[in-house]
């Protein structure tokens, strides 16, 4: 991922973060496209490139295109009527917006949906756009692929945060933060994080650091706003995505992107636990241990020993655990084959763990314990 990685081939890494990105836009479209909610959906991508790499793989701006475009076109896909989608691009580099306007038109895009491509400062692009992304009657999209960590400030991040229907995606490089934390130029950026705590982290670990304890704590107490991360590394460089959203069902859906790439955490496409045996299995059961799936299962039974849980909070408790109602079924049915679950009403057939039961779209309620 080197500073304009657009000049060279997209290695590994770079495809990994795009493959995440489409995973992303696949799961969201839907969510917006099936019924009339809004009256309009937007995706932004503020820091877009020129379209390809120099070897011609698609980068971001063509990947939105692709997936709106396969949405449409697809005569199985829900589509509701009057919803207008909107794209908006935008890249500071003249030589990249001239390149990605070529591209866009090559596309041969047949009025669908509009798109719109500039070239400006990311502050001033951000600052045009603000008030769209915060009106009341758009869901919105924003990817934010900065290079380092400068760009997403804490204003940046609080004004997206509070749009309605707005789910975000950022990069951030940890490796930059561990160089040169304790400087003022990473110190004016993270603020509340010290180079001691930074120091002190593997460095494996930094990118969840910085989500964990930088960018949740600036949620206001009280407020739903939910955030996962997915650490990306190359070589002995760590980078990353950050994700936020309003929505629990969009938290569902970023993980269930992560957890398909990486089935063991969900989270890295390395070690990130440094789990004894994580991509090959022992011959000895006992040493076979994810060291998140096995605290996540201490957590919950705990939880569910001091006191029952609905199936609405179990669905919650998971996805800000980082994990997927599937998971939280195994354990459950674990727990109940081996006469440990105590379910009300008695005789439910089920769990009932998910969005429509979260939402109400299906009336279904049952409590969980696990006896002492």
């Amino acid at each position: 991922m080197a500073k304009d990685f657009h000049a060279e081939p997209f290695d590994r890494e770079t495809k990994l973060k795009l493959e995440i990105f489409r995973g992303y836009i696949r799961e969201w479209l839907p969510v917006f496209l099936s019924k009339r909610t809004f009256k309009a959906i937007t995706l932004y991508d503020f820091f877009a490139g020129p379209g390809r790499d120099i070897e011609g793989e698609k980068g971001s701006p063509l990947i939105i295109i692709d997936e709106v475009e396969a949405y449409l076109n697809n005569p199985t896909t829900p589509k509701a009527q009057g919803v207008e989608i909107k794209l908006y691009f935008n890249d500071d580099d003249k030589s990249k917006y001239i390149v990605l306007k070529e591209a866009i038109e090559k596309e041969g895009i047949k009025g669908f949906f509009s798109v719109e491509v500039e070239n400006k400062d990311f502050t001033a692009a951000f600052n045009d756009k603000f008030s769209a992304i915060g009106a009341a009657d758009t869901a919105n999209l924003v990817i934010l692929d900065q290079s380092g960590i400068k760009h997403i400030t804490q204003d940046i991040f609080k004004k997206l945060m509070a749009c309605r229907s707005t789910d975000i995606l950022f990069f951030i490089s940890s490796a930059t933060v561990k160089r040169f934390v304790g400087e003022n130029c990473i110190d004016q950026y993270l603020p509340s994080i010290s180079k001691e705590q930074i120091d002190n982290l593997d460095a494996g670990h930094i990118h969840r650091f910085i989500c964990n304890e930088y960018y949740r704590k600036l949620v206001p107490t009280g407020k739903d706003y939910y955030l996962s991360s997915f650490s990306i590394k190359k070589d002995s460089n760590v980078y990353g995505l950050i994700f936020g959203s309003g929505s629990l069902y969009g938290l569902e859906k970023f993980l269930r992107v992560c957890w398909a790439i990486d089935p063991k955490t969900g989270e890295a496409n390395y070690n990130i636990d440094k789990d004894d045996f994580r991509d090959e299995e022992s011959m000895f059961k006992e040493l076979n241990v994810i060291h998140k799936k096995e605290e996540f299962q201490k957590n919950l039974t705990a939880e569910l020993k001091k006191k029952p849980m609905t199936n609405k909070e179990l669905y919650r408790y998971c996805l800000e655990s980082g994990f997927l109602p599937k998971h939280v079924n195994e354990i459950l049915k674990t727990l109940q084959k081996n006469g440990k679950l105590i379910v009300s009403p008695e005789g439910s057939k089920g769990f009932y763990i998910g969005w429509d039961y979260y939402s109400d779209k299906k009336d279904k309620t049952v409590t969980l314990r696990v006896k002492e």
